[in-house]
């Protein structure tokens, strides 16, 4: 271990390990004031729900007290009036959304009228949740009660449950309305003003405690971090400034081999042999450029001479049966075209343009009395003739350079049908690749519309109807459609490139 990492060692250790400590405990001291507060939050949550029960009983008391009073109640005797009476029950029944009863209780304790008229005429068997005097406007003597048969169920409509947090009620001890639990909770209780044995209670999930507690123990292990950040980083200007620039310099040899990038500047204040080692190796990645730059001019313009080497060729082979170099370029600007429309990339479509005029580089080996006859070829001849297309890939395949093997695949595939009548090797389908596929409808639509030796050139109509008609067997589908789509760009390629 050297003196320096020694030093920062022993500077760490005096400076962090009390560091940690003094967080650790400022930690403990936020977590506890943090579940505090969150207790706090809970029991004054709590308080207004149980404020707004509260507020909702005396409403009823309320309402019960003034209903007790009207005048109609003097009559509750009558028939008609009972009815009425019935019926104001049940409409503040409703009003309040209640779950239970109103009753208006004569002195033998028999229902006379009610919000459920199921229960007039019967006799009352428990206690009332609360009840009002119904007083005489003649001689002010009792003469009914009025009383409320009341759920505890009522007060869920207040709890706002959710999958955090439940409301629920304990009644004499026994929890009521209780549809769930968590597993671990942190729980605050009050009881009612109006019955001490009635309590609601609020339960929190102690995950999402511990959840929300968590960004902030993040933040507190950051500042942490940063604190150990700072002491280290002032440990480390503590060090002896003779061996920081060479710690810089291979600092910067580090991040030159990871990047490649040689264009880095490098800079060693000084004038000792540590900044002449620093300028020794500016120089050095300055030459190092230079020959990446040559290298990269080297390769663009092999690639370029690539290009031209394959239309060339291209060309040669197109020349030997009788047809213009035009043919080769009209093919690549078509099959390029299809290739973006059938959704390959910018470089996939150009290479399939630049390997596409080596389609029939094969003919090169095909004797002359059968390539440029000019009528229609026996059997043997047809042969011979359909033999360019493995000649062709024979020719290329044995290069790594990708141009070349996707000319091979292009001279190799550009005969074979969809339906698996062509050659060399009857393919079918997508078994066929896509630049076979496509060259051999650029390949096609423009041989069909050019004078060759055998045949006369097609007028667009019939082109157009054999295009139609060999959908899905001859040409993939998908092309033959999106040719179609986009005809007018096709004839404005043939119109650009035509024969002269």
């Amino acid at each position: 271990m050297s003196f320096r990492i020694k030093i920062i060692a022993l500077i760490l250790l005096v400076s962090i390990v009390p560091y940690a400590f003094l967080m650790s405990y400022f930690g403990n001291t936020l977590r506890q004031r943090y579940y505090d507060n969150t207790l706090h939050e809970m029991q004054t949550q709590l308080s207004l729900n149980v404020e707004q029960i509260q507020q909702y009983l005396e409403n009823i008391k309320r309402d019960m007290q003034f209903i007790g009073a009207l005048d109609v109640m003097n009559d509750i005797y009558s028939l008609d009036v009972d009815r009425r009476i019935s019926n104001l029950l049940e409409q503040k029944k409703v009003e309040l959304e209640l779950l239970g009863d109103f009753y208006v209780v004569d002195k033998n304790d028999s229902i006379i009228a009610s919000s459920n008229s199921e229960k007039i005429f019967q006799k009352i068997d428990k206690e009332p949740f609360y009840s009002v005097d119904i007083i005489s406007n003649i001689n002010n003597e009792k003469i009914a009660l009025l009383e409320l048969e009341f759920s505890l169920k009522n007060f869920t409509k207040f709890f706002d449950n959710n999958d955090g947090q439940i409301y629920y009620i304990v009644d004499d001890g026994k929890p009521l309305f209780k549809s769930s639990s968590f597993e671990h909770f942190i729980v605050v209780r009050k009881a009612l003003a109006f019955d001490d044995k009635i309590e609601i209670v609020l339960e929190k999930n102690q995950e999402d405690f511990l959840n929300e507690l968590a960004h902030y123990e993040k933040l507190f292990i950051l500042a942490l971090l940063l604190g150990a950040i700072i002491i280290g980083w002032s440990a480390f200007i503590l060090i002896n400034k003779l061996i920081r620039p060479i710690l810089e310099l291979s600092h910067n040899v580090e991040e030159i081999t990871k990047t490649k990038d040689y264009s880095k500047n490098i800079e060693v204040q000084g004038k000792d042999e540590i900044a002449k080692l620093a300028q020794a190796f500016k120089q050095m990645l300055s030459g190092i450029v230079k020959a990446l730059k040559e290298n990269e001019l080297l390769n663009k313009e092999i690639e370029e001479t690539q290009k031209e080497v394959v239309f060339t060729m291209g060309a040669i082979g197109e020349s030997r049966s009788k047809e213009t170099g035009n043919h080769v370029k009209r093919v690549a600007e078509y099959s390029k075209l299809l290739a973006l429309f059938y959704g390959l990339s910018e470089d996939e479509a150009e290479m399939l343009k630049q390997a596409s005029p080596m389609h029939d580089i094969g003919k090169i080996a095909i004797p002359d009395a059968v390539l440029n006859k000019p009528g229609r070829f026996n059997d043997d001849e047809r042969k011979i003739m359909d033999t360019h297309a493995q000649i062709g890939y024979e020719m290329l395949k044995a290069s790594n350079r990708p141009l070349l093997l996707a000319a091979a695949t292009v001279a190799y595939e550009h005969h074979e049908k969809w339906d698996g009548t062509g050659y060399p090797r009857k393919l079918a389908g997508e078994e066929i690749h896509i630049y076979g596929r496509i060259t051999a409808l650029a390949d096609v639509f423009d041989a069909l519309g050019s004078d060759r030796v055998y045949k006369k050139a097609w007028d667009d109509e019939r082109i157009f109807n054999l295009f139609k008609e060999q959908r899905a067997q001859h040409f993939d589908p998908k092309l033959v459609d999106l040719f179609f789509e986009n005809l007018d760009q096709f004839l404005k390629i043939r119109d650009t490139f035509k024969d002269t």
